[in-house]
């Protein structure tokens, strides 16, 4: 069973553990997300997050990433990797590396771009390295411009925590990498903020065939004008939304895929949505992108998929 709560260990308990000598600077970025975690869950009671009226009982997500882009730390190197982890040891007592994801910045017209290596690049790559609990269900990815904060679903049996949980977890695990980063003299210059949710639709859930994905998604419909062509095999459908005052954009991706570990045909219904927070990059601002972004995501999965999918999921008013 995935745990469904953030495990201890925070800023609260790592502030009352450093000692005197600990540097002002870093003092003020511990309780500077300390507060940010008391804004956030403020909003969510006052229910000022702009979230729709209705939630799915049984929704089919099965990973949610939250995170934040920087410039490359260039001084940052596998020496620090190490040490980052002992700090959060306790809790993420395992370890992968993977291959890093690109630099990607939205631009406020055109597509999103990555942007080329060899802009940053004058030292050794380094992978992206996964720090996983003992459930597996959590995990903290850092490399050298980017940290983020996973909840996925590993077993049949593990419910999603819901948003404010994984958000909580990502500051938490942030304003302590941040800490981190002080104490060691590097200094992160965020420039995006980025929220993703994964579902798997499996077959039998509204579809069986290529052909009746319209019957999930009433905009996707399969029409020939001869009847030449026959059912596809495979399909992908993407479409990008603009986010509220050139905040970002929305990336909404519908592709069926098999999975693993028998094979099974699901459709991966996933939804991004990347840029950065109206005015300074601030913790405030940031709380503030990612109730939009959450906002936007939730209505969007709901504003696709035909009202037949109601009971499946059981969406209750």
């Amino acid at each position: 069973m995935c745990l469904q709560v953030v495990p201890p260990g925070g800023l609260v308990s790592r502030a009352s553990s450093l000692d005197k000598g600990t540097s002002a600077d870093t003092m003020r970025i511990i309780y500077g997300w300390q507060e940010a975690l008391t804004e956030a869950g403020g909003l969510e009671r006052a229910g000022m997050t702009g979230l729709p009226d209705y939630h799915y009982v049984k929704p089919p997500v099965i990973e949610v990433a939250i995170g934040v882009q920087f410039a490359p730390l260039m001084e940052f190197s596998v020496g620090h990797v190490g040490m980052y982890w002992a700090t959060i040891r306790e809790t993420f007592n395992r370890v992968e590396e993977q291959a890093p994801i690109a630099h990607i910045l939205e631009p406020p017209h055109g597509p999103s771009e990555p942007v080329p290596a060899w802009q940053f690049m004058d030292k050794p790559e380094l992978p992206r390295v996964w720090f996983l609990d003992a459930t597996g269900c959590r995990i903290i990815q850092v490399q050298r411009d980017r940290f983020l904060h996973n909840w996925r679903k590993v077993n049949p049996s593990d419910e999603y925590p819901r948003f404010p949980s994984v958000r909580e977890g990502f500051l938490r695990y942030w304003g302590g990498f941040n800490a981190f980063l002080a104490e060691n003299n590097l200094k992160p210059q965020p420039d995006q903020c980025e929220l993703t949710y994964v579902n798997h639709i499996k077959k039998g859930d509204g579809w069986n065939t290529i052909a009746e994905l319209e019957k999930v998604f009433p905009t996707f419909a399969w029409k020939t004008r001869s009847g030449f062509l026959p059912e596809p095999d495979s399909a992908r459908w993407s479409l990008r939304f603009l986010l509220p005052e050139s905040t970002g954009r929305l990336h909404v991706d519908v592709v069926p895929v098999r999975v693993p570990p028998q094979n099974d045909p699901v459709v991966r219904y996933s939804l991004t949505a990347r840029g950065r927070p109206r005015g300074e990059f601030s913790t405030k601002g940031m709380n503030e992108w990612f109730a939009i972004a959450h906002e936007w995501i939730v209505r969007a999965f709901a504003d696709l998929v035909d009202k037949n999918t109601d009971a499946i999921w059981e969406k209750t008013v």
